[in-house]
């Protein structure tokens, strides 16, 4: 499965001010832990929330992370971010991400996770949670954190 953008699942926040920088604008790091967030809110309205995943002995780190910064965000700003699978293999998954205030976007990146077993070792990414990664939500509406 490639490029699927009509699947996603977005999620809004309000950034709050330890999300922050000395110069007032976003720290760089919060953008992966609202890109974490919406994975999370993505898996989890397909049936294979962390949890479900592990239970089945499969464990998804992230191997590569990519942001590109077009436009800060400040405090009190209200996002929208949106996720969905870009590339799902037989041995790893790769979620896309845009992050937007309104019409414009301000950032865009992705994560790559590797299936593994909970012994470390890569191992396919059983039928069962490929099947629930490609298919849509189970549950409509915005979510806020």
């Amino acid at each position: 499965m490639e490029n699927n953008t009509s699947n996603t699942t977005s999620l809004q926040v309000r950034v709050l001010y330890v999300d922050t920088d000395k110069m007032g604008v976003v720290h760089h790091a919060a953008y992966l832990r609202w890109f974490e967030a919406s994975r999370a809110k993505y898996m989890r309205l397909r049936g294979a929330n962390y949890a479900a995943v592990e239970e089945i002995g499969i464990q998804l780190p992230v191997v590569e992370a990519h942001l590109t910064y077009h436009k800060p965000a400040r405090y009190d700003d209200v996002l929208t971010i949106r996720a969905w699978v870009g590339d799902l293999g037989r041995l790893q998954v790769k979620f896309d991400y845009k992050i937007s205030m309104g019409e414009d976007i301000l950032v865009a990146g992705y994560t790559r996770h590797a299936s593994i077993n909970l012994d470390g070792r890569l191992t396919r990414l059983p039928s069962k949670v490929s099947e629930a990664l490609a298919a849509p939500e189970k549950e409509t509406g915005e979510a806020m954190v």
